[in-house]
């Protein structure tokens, strides 16, 4: 099993939280990140049946239909909050209860996969649209303070990698689980 790529707490933590995304993405382009990772998520879930879908890694854990919904989330959080902030000044944003968000209804894995794929490429294409003012716009997270569209894209690099990383290691359970 791969190791895994600790993150504090986003809320009880947010500036160890962000630093730690930050650091996950390294030098790596978070862009080139971004684009793979819906690929990646689909590649990582072949193995799963109906049942692996909703087997946690552990107790307390989510499951891979949960970690999928939540990168499908927050593509739509940020897609949102790096919209605000190229069509706005300054705009000031909330944090987001992740783990309620978890909780919402979804589609089916198949279409949970093929939506988050879809929202990703147009979120992706937004990215690549940019030019180089447009990186530097600003926005206010509520919780993490003052942050350009290149920081936010930064940590959703690193957060893409880090649930990645969640997700393999959750199939991996998975299938061992419905193999015994």
């Amino acid at each position: 099993m791969v190791d895994e790529i600790p993150i504090p707490d986003a809320t009880r933590e947010p500036a160890a939280y962000v630093t730690a995304l930050l650091a996950t993405v390294g030098d790596r382009d978070p862009v080139e990140v971004y684009a793979r990772t819906a690929e990646q998520a689909r590649r990582l879930c072949t193995p799963l049946d109906d049942t692996g879908w909703f087997t946690p890694l552990g107790e307390g854990e989510w499951n891979a239909y949960q970690v999928v919904g939540h990168l499908f989330d927050v593509d739509v959080v940020y897609g949102f909050r790096i919209r605000l902030a190229l069509t706005e000044d300054t705009p000031s944003y909330p944090g987001y209860n992740e783990k309620a968000f978890s909780l919402l209804a979804r589609p089916a894995p198949a279409v949970l996969l093929d939506s988050f794929a879809a929202l990703r490429a147009a979120n992706l294409a937004l990215f690549r649209s940019l030019a180089a003012e447009d990186w530097e716009r600003r926005a206010i997270h509520g919780e993490q303070g003052s942050e350009d569209v290149r920081r936010m894209v930064s940590k959703v690099g690193g957060h893409d990698l880090a649930h990645l990383n969640q997700l393999e290691r959750t199939v991996e359970a998975a299938v061992a689980r419905t193999a015994g």
